[in-house]
């Protein structure tokens, strides 16, 4: 048996250093996902030999002939093969993100030959971006004139993605302006998380109602959305939010200060502002004629007290004056 294996590679070495034969049925890119049993499919009927391998090695990894398979990957029982030459890798994990060579020998004599890359994902949890930190569609109640926050994140994933925001209705209207910026950060589990910050800015009122989505730009795999009902309702002094409803916090934004509708909106905060500053120094100086009129009544009980002890001493003096003269 070690003799045949030995044949065996250099018959494959051959191969791996000798000219490229015509291209093989597989894929050139697959991904597969960590943590289960993971397959490159290949499709191959007539054959004398199939083998696989790690490209730069030059001993085979596993391989099919005569019926048969071997090879230390088979051994080992990391690898498998299916009847058609496809590749069972098990138990993915992220060291399995390499090349492979494949090789095949068919009936009528062609050699044939693939380089197939491996790609491992990991699926995040939730398998969706998330908007604001909530997990879930959610519908976001905007004043016009205001400079919103919206973020968009994706934690744990691989490989990298890239998340934009796209308006259902087509282009977004002159009158909204959207600054982007993202960040990708690598954990330490060899994933990745992405987060999307946008700046909203709508100056009219000309378009009431929005519906945005958070995509996944990325392998299919990996693609989904996150979907967010945007409403830009007229300014009123009513500003309560539909049940389930999120407010954004708005950010300064000293150059659109001129605008009619931010000043509106910042002179309600501001007069209730000035209420809640008028309630407090009010409460102050409730504080400070309660804390004089008790030491008041301090000072006048103690005044009694001390006019009490002087009229009982004279009384005693006048006694003794008498007792004295008699």
């Amino acid at each position: 048996m070690s003799i045949i294996k030995g044949c065996l590679c250099v018959v494959l070495h051959s191969f791996l250093t000798g000219f490229i034969g015509a291209a093989a049925s597989c894929p050139k890119t697959v991904y597969l996902e960590t943590g289960v049993d993971g397959i490159i499919n290949c499709f191959y009927e007539d054959y004398q030999l199939i083998s696989w391998s790690i490209t730069g090695d030059t001993d085979a990894l596993i391989l099919h002939q005569n019926s048969a398979r071997d090879g230390p990957g088979y051994d080992s029982g990391k690898y498998d093969l299916l009847l058609n030459g496809s590749l069972i890798i098990k138990d993915v994990t992220l060291q399995h993100e390499r090349q492979y060579s494949l090789l095949v020998y068919t009936n009528t004599g062609d050699r044939l030959s693939s380089l197939i890359t491996v790609r491992v994902f990991v699926r995040p949890i939730p398998e969706y971006p998330v908007i604001n930190g909530l997990a879930d569609q959610q519908n976001l109640r905007l004043e016009v004139g205001i400079l919103w926050h919206m973020e968009c994140a994706m934690e744990n994933v691989r490989p990298v993605i890239s998340l934009e925001w796209v308006i259902v209705d087509g282009s977004p209207p002159n009158n909204l302006v959207i600054n982007n910026d993202t960040t990708t950060r690598e954990n330490v589990d060899g994933t990745f998380s992405i987060h999307l910050q946008s700046h909203f800015k709508m100056a009219g009122t000309s378009v009431p109602h929005l519906t945005i989505f958070c995509i996944v730009i990325g392998p299919d795999v990996l693609s989904s959305n996150t979907s967010a009902d945007v409403h830009f309702p007229p300014l009123s002094n009513d500003l309560s939010l539909d049940p389930g409803s999120t407010e954004l916090v708005p950010e300064k934004d000293d150059g659109y200060s001129e605008h009619p509708d931010y000043k509106q909106v910042m002179g309600r905060h501001r007069r209730q502002t000035t209420a809640l500053l008028v309630i407090f120094i009010m409460y102050i100086l409730a504080s400070f004629v309660y804390l004089v009129i008790q030491n008041r009544k301090y000072f006048i009980r103690a005044m009694q007290s001390k006019k009490v002890a002087v009229d009982s001493r004279n009384k005693n003096l006048e006694s003794n004056e008498v007792v004295e003269m008699s």
